[in-house]
C-alpha cells in the first residue's frame, strides 16, 4: 500500500516537472514593444506663406482726360520737327495727328454739356421751322411764300416758301379778314405764331396779319 502511494506521488511530481519544462520552452511570449519613432523622422509642416503687403503690388494709374490731352499735344509737338526735317530733305512730311479730348467736369468726369445758345429767328424758313419745332414753339415769326392751296372758307391755306410747305390758319379775330377765294399762286407775307402741335402750323389772330406781295 505504501509503495503504491509512493509511486503515485512520484508520478505526479514527474508530470508536474515535465509540464513546467514544457511551459518554459513553448509557453506564450510577450511581443516586443514598438520602438518610438524619433521626432526628427516626422516631416515638419510647411509654414504658412505670409501675405504680400498691398504696398508691394504695383498699381497702374488710370489715365484722365487731361493727361491724355497733354500726351496727345506732346506727341504732336515731338512729331512736328521730324516732319519739318523730312520735308527739308525733299520727302513727303509725316502726317501729324492731334487728338482733341474735351475737358471733363470735376464732379462726374463727363464732358460738361454746353448750354444751347440758339435764338429763334424772326424770319425763318419753313424748313428751319420743321427742323427746330421745339425752338420755335410759341414764337412770333414772319413768312413769305406762295399760296399752294386754300380752303373754300378762306380761313386756311398752304404756304410754300421754296424750302417746304406749311399750313397757315386764321383764328379768333384773324377770321374777321379772310383770304379771298381764287388766290392760289399769289405771293403772300404772313405774321403769326408758330405752333408745333397738334401739327406744325402758323396761327394768325390779327386781321392785319397777312398781305399780298409782288
Amino acid at each position: 500500500m505504501n509503495k503504491t502511494l509512493i509511486w503515485i506521488v512520484v508520478g505526479i511530481l514527474a508530470v508536474a516537472g515535465l509540464s513546467a519544462v514544457a511551459f518554459m520552452q513553448f509557453g506564450p511570449r510577450s511581443e516586443p514593444a514598438a520602438s518610438a519613432v524619433p521626432a526628427s523622422a516626422v516631416p515638419a509642416l510647411a509654414a504658412p506663406t505670409s501675405a504680400v503687403p498691398a504696398s508691394a503690388v504695383p498699381v497702374t494709374p488710370v489715365p484722365t482726360a487731361a493727361s491724355i490731352s497733354a500726351t496727345a499735344v506732346a506727341t504732336a509737338a515731338a512729331a512736328t520737327p521730324a516732319a519739318a526735317s523730312a520735308d527739308s530733305k525733299g520727302s513727303a512730311p509725316a502726317p501729324v495727328v492731334v487728338a482733341f479730348i474735351p475737358a471733363a467736369s470735376s464732379d462726374t468726369g463727363v464732358a460738361a454739356a454746353q448750354p444751347s445758345t440758339a435764338v429763334p429767328s424772326a424770319t425763318p424758313t419753313i424748313d428751319e421751322l420743321i427742323q427746330n419745332q421745339a425752338l420755335y414753339e410759341g414764337s412770333s415769326i414772319a413768312l413769305r411764300g406762295t399760296i399752294l392751296t386754300q380752303c373754300t372758307a378762306g380761313c386756311e391755306f398752304a404756304l410754300d416758301d421754296g424750302t417746304g410747305v406749311l399750313s397757315v390758319q386764321l383764328e379768333g379775330k384773324g377770321k374777321d379778314r379772310l383770304i379771298p377765294l381764287g388766290k392760289v399762286g399769289k405771293k403772300i407775307e404772313v405774321h403769326g405764331v408758330f405752333r408745333a402741335a397738334p401739327r406744325p402750323q402758323v396761327v394768325i389772330e390779327d386781321p392785319n396779319g397777312w398781305q399780298f406781295v409782288k
